[in-house]
């Protein structure tokens, strides 16, 4: 599959150049911006931008030469919430802060997690029973994201929070809201106005702190064993110096974890449960082998390998509907990219969504087929054709523990329930930083007979 250059690419506006329809629907003008090749110029304000749209320019920056590459200051607007946390960090911090933070994901430690998550699950699926029997309508997104939110806080700290729970996920929702609306705007003026929303946001962002500092001042003073998260993360040493993540560092690293795992998981996982619906031939399949494969029990982590088709649903689904969908990238020092000089500061872009559904990788790219990951499909597929948690030394580092989670939701849910989606509207695409459906989705549940 060679790459084509472009030597054009969509037009923009005087100075301002292809800036208002980067904004107005990012997605919309990625795709249109793709039609002109696979590397692409973008004019933005008086620089010209890159999209790549080919495998081996996902390697190129992401792991041949990832030490030029820098997270795109457009990130920034994430500081106020994630601080130096492992997302935002760079160079020396970063790679310190990885080495801590690795062994806290390794898979014994991911694998004893997995009590603490179906657990949770569990107790929440009572409500559902609840439901199944009032034949209720509820908002399966909202429904989602509470269940991943509290499978966060309790692989996270070993308890949940108690009056501040309801809290603390109304906050979660305003600080993911406001960055998103705020990433194309270059001047920051609008977030420095005494605004309704601004204000929100401040209060949002210093009640999350509040609360993860309070957890470990309290931690601190009254240390316990524990296999949560909290508690090996505050067990890490460097290796070369032997010392402990400090507070500051410890509330940044925490509070990156809780706010990637919740959101991305939660919108994965809904998105699945609509995809499901809209083909119950796979439905059918999954659901069989959760019964075989379970035979009524609670899973545990020695399941993962058997529910196997639940793992391919859950690939395709992050195909189709990667959460963080685009990125971007500023290169350090000049490079080359498939013969086209990148200079000092220029920024590229990268779309895995366009990458996932590139006609040219992927054959019938817009069906659904969870079969695209079976072992003999994917062999000869470049590794950077299909990256929904990133690639290269920075891929997410919680990825096992995002699937075996989202494994286990689908296999519990689906073991007990059916689940018809009662919305009205198509849930279209909101593309700001993660691919979330922009209109709730509604449902309705019913016991299945066997259960």
């Amino acid at each position: 599959m060679s790459s084509r250059i472009a030597t054009t690419g969509p037009k923009g506006v005087p100075i301002l150049g292809v800036l208002p329809a980067l904004r107005a629907n990012t997605l919309k003008f990625l795709k249109h911006a793709a039609t002109f090749g696979d590397l692409v110029p973008l004019r933005i304000l008086m620089t010209t931008a890159y999209l790549l749209n080919h495998p081996t320019h996902v390697e190129h920056v992401l792991q041949k030469n990832h030490r030029n590459y820098r997270k795109s200051p457009m990130l920034g607007k994430l500081r106020p919430v994630l601080g130096d946390g492992l997302f935002m960090s760079e160079g020396e911090l970063w790679t310190r802060q990885r080495k801590l933070i690795q062994p806290s994901f390794h898979k014994e430690r991911v694998d004893a997690l997995a009590s603490i998550m179906t657990d949770v699950i569990t107790t929440h699926l009572k409500a559902w029973e609840t439901r199944a029997l009032s034949g209720e309508a509820f908002n399966l997104t909202d429904d989602i994201a509470v269940l991943t939110l509290e499978i966060a806080l309790q692989t996270m700290f070993g308890t949940g929070l108690g009056p501040d729970a309801e809290h603390f996920g109304e906050a979660m929702k305003v600080v993911h809201h406001v960055p998103a609306k705020r990433i194309w705007d270059f001047t920051g003026i609008g977030e420095r106005l005494p605004t309704r929303e601004n204000r929100e946001f401040t209060e949002a962002v210093g009640f999350l702190r509040g609360v993860v500092s309070r957890i470990i001042n309290e931690r601190r003073a009254h240390p316990r064993p524990g296999n949560d998260l909290l508690s090996i993360l505050m067990e890490a040493r460097d290796a070369d110096t032997n010392e402990a993540m400090n507070d500051q560092q410890l509330r940044d690293e925490v509070m990156t974890l809780m706010l990637a795992g919740h959101d991305t998981t939660a919108t994965m996982v809904a998105w699945a449960l609509l995809m499901l619906s809209q083909h119950p031939e796979y439905l059918e399949t999954l659901r069989t082998e959760a019964d075989s494969v379970l035979m009524g029990r609670i899973p545990g982590a020695d399941d993962l390998k058997t529910l196997d088709y639940s793992k391919r649903v859950i690939q395709e689904v992050a195909r189709l509907r990667p959460s963080i969908w685009w990125f971007a990238r500023v290169a350090i020092n000049d490079d080359n990219i498939a013969g086209q000089p990148i200079k000092a500061g220029t920024t590229v872009f990268i779309s895995q969504y366009l990458i996932h559904t590139q006609p040219a990788i992927w054959d019938d790219p817009e069906k659904f087929d969870p079969d695209r990951f079976l072992p003999e499909r994917t062999t000869s597929r470049s590794k950077f054709a299909y990256f929904p948690f990133g690639a290269g030394p920075r891929v997410c580092i919680g990825s096992s523990f995002a699937m075996m989670e989202m494994q286990f939701v689908l296999a519990m849910i689906f073991r007990r329930f059916d689940v018809s989606i009662t919305s009205d509207k198509d849930p279209e695409f909101g593309t700001l930083i993660t691919l979330r459906p922009t209109h709730d989705i509604w449902a309705q549940t019913r016991l299945r007979r066997r259960h």
